[in-house]
């Protein structure tokens, strides 16, 4: 293997972020992806944001377009998949103090709350299956999420 100065400086420039974003507008291009100030956004944000996750990425994105909704930011991220440009190999803690996740409203059917201020997403989902029977009352559980599916571990 060759090491000399010249070839480790050609691989510095071949690994710098401004290229991997160029590269990804290109693949996007000569795939007829039509780029949406929302879609240029999110490739900026990929390229120079500081998120751990799909769901840091989103509240980075929304930051900077309030209008911008949690789907668009996952319709395109699985386009970028389809093409190479990341890999679907991350999953997202739902558990995660990073992430901000939250429980937005649970209502009856007369349009009152129902659960209670302070109780999380994960919480909900437990209490939910300890009622239908699916795991017992001691029993916890750990939830992620992959892209939009929900993925639930009993944890013993």
């Amino acid at each position: 293997m060759d090491t000399t100065k010249e070839n480790l400086d050609h691989l510095d420039e071949c690994f710098t972020l401004h290229n991997a974003k160029a590269d990804c507008l290109e693949k996007l291009k000569a795939a007829g992806v039509r780029m949406s100030k929302q879609r240029l956004l999110i490739v900026d944000n990929l390229f120079t944001g500081r998120f751990s996750c799909t769901k840091e990425l989103y509240y980075e994105v929304l930051a900077a377009n309030p209008g911008i909704g949690i789907s668009t930011v996952y319709r395109f991220l699985k386009v970028l998949m389809s093409l190479g440009v990341l890999s679907n190999n991350k999953k997202l803690d739902v558990s995660c103090n990073e992430c901000m996740f939250r429980l937005g409203s649970v209502r009856d059917a007369g349009g009152q709350v129902v659960v209670p201020d302070g109780m999380d997403l994960q919480e909900l989902l437990r209490l939910g299956l300890v009622v239908k029977g699916v795991i017992k009352s001691d029993e916890k559980i750990a939830v992620t999420m992959v892209d939009d599916s929900v993925h639930i571990e009993v944890k013993r």
